[in-house]
């Protein structure tokens, strides 16, 4: 019997601590920051007008190859703690 319910408090207490693990990665996502043409995944050019251009309009705007009117800038997404490690580019050993 007293199995019985040291499993029971057990799986309790697990289901518990469920939550806390969602809220910590949403904690860690914050931590990154974003700031420029082309860290969120877009081409990284900024427009004439000063604005980000998206893939879409890329070729309208700066041209074919992409050039003369737009600057490229293609910024980088900053992260602190364990989301750095996660968006850390590969090395070129790890590449191969």
């Amino acid at each position: 019997m007293r199995i019985v319910f040291a499993v029971i408090f057990t799986l309790i207490g697990l289901s518990l601590l469920a939550p806390l693990a969602v809220s910590t990665t949403a904690v860690a996502q914050e931590s990154c920051r974003c700031k420029g043409c082309g860290c969120k995944g877009g081409p990284g050019w900024r427009g004439p007008e000063g604005t980000c251009v998206s893939k879409a309009k890329l070729a309208a705007i700066c041209g074919s190859p992409p050039g003369a009117p737009c600057v490229k800038e293609t910024a980088t997404r900053v992260c602190y703690g364990s989301q750095s490690a996660l968006n850390a580019a590969p090395t070129p050993a790890e590449a191969n």
